[in-house]
């Protein structure tokens, strides 16, 4: 029986699925690409023709129904989304596609040039595949009119689970703040107090769990969360994530559990013992009711699986806390991957920025910010000593979290970039850093390490220096 799903304004949404069992599979069409489905044992299924769902249900209610009018997904744009310019769209945004007025097909943005324009398109067509496409090539019959919108918030009636993939997450797909900055995956080192602590301790037991949020009006039930490490890396593919094992009484993945309409929960621990080599690992937890994307029960399927800031049912934590002395000098080895091994020539490019926070918002800004010494370089001789910028406030929105991220604001002091960096073979780079020596103590440095493929973020790892208080 399909739910009773209403946009943000109370309009019904009639859903149902196609009246026909599923077509044969199709190739292709020319100038797409057949999306696939990773499971979470990194199998994969094609996304080939289905009539479980159409275009628009893809869209709003991913793979679960058919969105059955035009009118209705009109309803869901007024209703749940804002208009957005051609020249100001992110990925994430939804494309709507028009013919003789009638809305015939809609689909999310998936890449963006450097000028805001949309340059790749992921949508199912009617009861064919989901596939990977320029916005101009499409069935002609959906029309040339096109417009773009953000959704800010979801359909009621229907489940959406979410781990935050920063201080300033919403929920909302695609992530645009450092993405693998999560507040919601916590460890808990010895001696145990039910808080989270700034880093693992190696070699001894560490509870990793995370706060699983449902940002819908109704309840979520049956619920997991299954937990993961990698080695330190700005990129990194599904295969380098390791699943943290089971220890008795303790399971990965944990659950089930429930989760309540517009609220949050602790999900179960999992114990971990990380590895004194490298100095420093990043933790994935992946919420979920199940992994069958073709469950059309599932009241909140996972979408894009290990793909973090398209889907908000996963969170990444790649953060290295140092507690610093004013004057001290740190040095951090991380790797940079090719976090897309499907890809036999990968060329990169590197941006770091750095930031500064007084961590204390009532402080406000400061007017003269004492800025670290930073070079980073890479085994091939690549160097580069990032450089001071006019400093401008980066706003954001204030949350306490368990461990130190972005408060009331950070303040952009210097930035650098490296490009076309060859990651055919993952490459160790140095990070070091010098503590100015009139640094305010109680202030974090954050540096922000992005890796980029054609404008898209496909990485990162953030340090963040903390200035001991006197």
């Amino acid at each position: 029986m399909p739910p009773v799903i209403t946009t943000a304004a109370g309009r019904p949404i009639t859903v149902n699925h196609y009246p026909f069992p599923d077509p044969a599979p199709q190739p292709a069409p020319s100038g797409t690409t057949l999306c696939k489905y990773t499971h979470l044992d990194l199998t994969e299924v094609e996304l080939n023709c289905s009539s479980r769902y159409n275009c628009w249900g893809f869209t709003f209610i991913p793979r679960r129904y058919r969105i059955n009018t035009g009118t209705e997904v009109d309803w869901v744009l007024e209703d749940n989304c804002s208009p957005v310019a051609d020249g100001s769209l992110q990925p994430g945004d939804v494309i709507r596609y028009r013919y003789n007025g009638i809305t015939t097909h809609t689909g999310r943005i998936w890449e963006v040039d450097a000028m805001g324009h949309a340059t790749i398109v992921r949508s199912k067509w009617g009861s064919g595949g989901e596939y990977m496409h320029p916005p101009q090539i499409v069935p002609s019959i959906y029309g040339t009119d096109v417009a773009c919108f953000r959704q800010h918030a979801p359909l009621n009636g229907v489940a959406d689970l979410w781990i935050a993939d920063s201080v300033t997450d919403d929920g909302e797909q695609c992530s645009h703040r450092p993405w693998w900055t999560s507040p919601d995956i916590m460890v808990d080192s010895p001696p145990y107090d039910g808080s989270g602590d700034l880093n693992p301790q190696f070699s001894v037991v560490n509870r990793v769990w995370a706060r699983i949020r449902n940002r819908a009006n109704c309840n979520a039930d049956n619920v997991f969360v299954k937990y993961y490490w990698a080695d330190p890396s700005a990129g990194l593919a599904p295969a380098d994530w390791h699943p943290i094992p089971s220890t008795l009484g303790h399971s990965n993945p944990a659950g089930p559990f429930s989760v309540p309409a517009f609220g949050y929960v602790n999900a179960p621990y999992v114990e971990w013992t990380p590895s004194a080599a490298p100095a420093h690992q990043c933790l994935l937890a992946i919420t979920y009711i199940n992994d069958d994307p073709a469950d059309p029960d599932n009241p909140d399927p996972l979408v894009y699986v290990f793909d973090v800031p398209w889907d908000n049912n996963i969170a990444q934590r790649n953060v290295h806390i140092i507690p610093a002395k004013k004057g001290s000098k740190y040095s951090i080895r991380i790797a940079l991957k090719n976090p897309f091994p499907y890809l036999k020539r990968y060329v990169a490019e590197i941006q770091l920025d750095m930031t500064h926070s007084a961590q204390l918002p009532i402080l406000g800004p400061e007017q003269s910010i004492r800025i670290p010494q930073l070079t980073f370089s890479i085994a091939n001789g690549k160097t580069v000593e990032i450089q001071n910028v006019d400093t401008r406030v980066l706003p954001l929105t204030g949350r306490k979290v368990a461990f130190p991220v972005t408060t009331l604001h950070e303040t952009l002091i210097a930035s650098g970039k490296i490009s076309d960096i060859s990651l055919d073979k993952s490459q160790e780079v140095a990070l070091d850093i010098t503590v100015p020596k009139d640094a305010r103590p109680g202030s974090i440095y954050y540096i922000h390490i992005t890796q980029k493929n054609r404008n898209q973020i496909c990485g990162g790892y953030t340090v963040a220096v903390m200035v001991n208080r006197d």
